[in-house]
């Protein structure tokens, strides 16, 4: 407080002015901040008013900011799931009436013209599906997963192609681990991409343009760069394989280095296996270590010592990637010939020739326009083609006896393909277990499946019990041949097609006619496509292990479709695979009213901490208006008093203390 001392009257008349209007000053100045903290209703309104204060409200108004943005993220992310939700009741509702017409068409009860007539309510039924697939929220795709920018289901031909991807949109909502507030569609709606999974391990070898970061590393860990340390008989050499970027990079820099010592000392790579280096050490044994934390030589399965003569080193996992040439995989023959790409009923034969990497294929197949992509297995050791288009079938075969489909492990139709996957899944019927009705006792004669009367029109039966792939099948009938005394493969022979895919029954009997019949009420000839006749050299069966997407836009396509037919089973077909589109709403459905849920509460949660950051900055900043008032009022007083004082003091002279 600010006061006019009581011996100024001793003192010269300019001093006691200066003194007299600082005090004056100070006051005033003092009562102009408290009418502007009373003005604003702030006790800090610039940094001198409080330095430390200041740097607290700082602080805290960095913290309300990003808690006020991540509400805007809160409120945004509830509403987006809750319009998720709401488009996966409305699938619900449209697949659950679907099911209940497939339900309604078996039997006695529907005829043609009833069935077509509800094909004309699944296709409508079908329309809004795709709409609710292509919902959308504030120009966010709700089905898109992470690209949410462009539709997710596009039409292809007469299929649907999904082409979105990723699991979600992410945004900030403030937890320790990301919550997805939209949905792929091959969560909600089905798989809306099926695989052929590469067969074959190509197992990439490794030459000197083999990229670094190409390998998985010793340690499965990929190739980390950096310094190793190499004693070579005795002496002490660091090598710095920093700047490497290709194996030869790493052979070239190490050889030249341990040759300063041992002139004949050689690294290559190892001419055995192709997958790891070899050291070639002469003068003396070679350790190679990693200094400090790094791993290097570990990575590159360097790590250890080299007695004298060639020693290999670790296996460093050459993987596939984009880029690897095609002449490094494994059992793969180059350049590659053409294969039979099918899908959604058109056919492209592909010709690989051209391709020299693994990009290569991908673009080509992709540039075909079938809805087929290739991507390579998490594994890095094979190739996949995906089948991206939902109601169509995709099918991968040879041309004209070609083996690069086989090579790369993608043929569709093989030796290993599991009967179980024929005809979308419902697999082949196999007659076995028969029982005579008279005698009780088994009848191997009733478990007959198929009868193959050959040109020459000898016969013999076929019983596929125990079968469970391609291969079991084309055995059985090659031992079934033989035990009627049919000369295999000289007069008949079960293969696979050298053209495109299927059983083909090669017959060299003569003139005449190929003929495949059911017995006892089998499908299994049917299952197989091989029931039929035919006057050429060989009987090929349809294609029944087609790579189908299961999805419930494939699902509905195929009730729509088997209605127009008339065909029962595969309406009871459909019909089946509907009750899972059902259960896959309903689940995600589900996750997401916990994702909603829990979106909720983190707002909840969110604000409260946001109103207790405002009380802790208005503590800070805010003013009490209380005391300021009684402070206005003292310095009130103290300026009248101030003023009064200096006013009797400015009339007293020397003649006053004289006198």
């Amino acid at each position: 407080m600010s006061s006019i001392p009581s011996n100024l009257a001793r003192v010269p008349n300019m001093l006691t002015a200066g003194i007299m209007h600082g005090a004056l000053s100070r006051t005033s100045a003092d009562m102009f901040r408290l009418q502007v903290q009373l003005t604003t209703g702030q006790r800090i309104n610039r940094p001198s008013d409080d330095a430390i204060g200041t740097s607290a409200v700082t602080v805290l108004d960095d913290i309300i900011e990003r808690r006020e943005q991540r509400l805007r993220n809160l409120s945004h992310g509830e509403a987006v799931l809750n319009n998720v939700d709401a488009a996966l009741g409305d699938l619900s509702g449209i697949v659950i009436e679907a099911k209940g017409i497939a339900s309604s068409q078996i039997g006695l009860g529907s005829d043609a013209q009833t069935r077509d007539n509800q094909a004309r309510v699944i296709e409508a039924m079908l329309d809004e599906v795709r709409n609710i697939a292509n919902r959308k929220y504030q120009k966010i795709h709700l089905f898109g997963g992470s690209n949410t920018a462009q539709a997710p289901i596009e039409g292809l031909g007469t299929g649907l192609r999904y082409v979105g991807e990723g699991n979600g949109l992410l945004t900030d909502l403030g937890f320790s681990r990301d919550l997805p507030i939209t949905v792929g569609a091959d969560q909600a709606f089905g798989a809306l991409s099926s695989r052929v999974q590469g067969a074959s391990d190509l197992d990439p070898v490794m030459t000197g343009a083999t990229r670094l970061a190409d390998l998985g590393g010793a340690r499965g860990l990929g190739i980390a760069l950096g310094s190793i340390n190499v004693d070579v008989a005795g002496t002490d050499i660091t090598v710095d394989l920093t700047n490497a970027h290709t194996l030869q990079d790493v052979i070239d820099t190490l050889q030249t280095e341990i040759q300063t010592v041992d002139a004949g000392a050689t690294v290559a790579i190892d001419p055995g296996t192709q997958n790891r280096l070899q050291i070639t050490a002469v003068a003396g044994p070679i350790t190679i270590t990693d200094p400090g934390t790094e791993a290097t030589a570990a990575d590159l399965g360097l790590a250890g010592t080299f007695p004298v003569g060639a020693t290999v080193g670790s296996d460093v996992d050459p993987r596939i990637m984009e880029l690897t040439p095609l002449a490094t995989l494994t059992g793969v023959t180059v350049p590659l010939g053409t294969i039979r790409l099918e899908n959604n009923g058109q056919t492209r034969d592909l010709d690989l020739s051209g391709a020299v990497n693994v990009q290569d294929v991908m673009n080509l197949v992709e540039g075909i326009g079938l809805g087929i992509r290739v991507e390579i297995a998490d594994t890095h050791d094979r190739l996949n083609f995906i089948n991206e288009l939902s109601g169509g079938s995709m099918s991968i075969g040879e041309v004209a006896g070609g083996t690069t489909a086989t090579e790369l492990g993608v043929r569709s139709y093989n030796g290993s393909t599991d009967l179980a996957l024929f005809n979308d899944g419902l697999g082949v019927q196999i007659r076995s277990g028969s029982v005579d009705p008279v005698t009780g006792m088994p009848d191997p004669a009733a478990d007959l499946d198929f009868q193959v009367t050959l040109k020459d029109a000898r016969t013999f039966d076929v019983d596929l019990a125990g079968a469970v792939t391609v291969q079991d099948v084309l055995d059985t009938i090659n031992a079934a041949a033989t035990a009627a005394g049919v000369a295999v493969p000289a007069e008949f022979t079960a293969g696979l097609a050298a053209d495109g895919n299927g059983i083909a029954l090669t017959d060299n009997t003569g003139p005449g006619t190929t003929t495949v019949a059911r017995l006892n009420g089998s499908f299994a000839a049917g299952d197989l496509g091989l029931d039929g006749s035919t006057t050429s050299a060989s009987l090929v069966s349809e294609d029944r292990a087609r790579v189908a997407v299961d999805s419930v836009f494939t699902h509905l396509i195929s009730l729509r479709d088997a209605l127009v037919a008339n065909d029962e089973r595969g309406i009871t077909l459909a019909g089946e695979k509907l009750e899972q589109d059902i259960s896959r709403a309903a689940e995600t459905r589900a996750e997401v009213g916990v994702r909603s849920r829990r979106v909720a509460d983190a707002t909840l949660r969110e604000e409260d901490l946001r109103i207790q950051d405002l009380g802790l900055k208005s503590e800070f900043q805010d003013l009490d208006f209380t005391d300021a008032a009684m402070r206005f009022s003292m310095l009130q007083t103290q300026l009248q008093a101030a003023l009064s004082s200096a006013s009797r003091m400015s009339q007293l002279s020397l003649l006053d203390f004289i006198g």
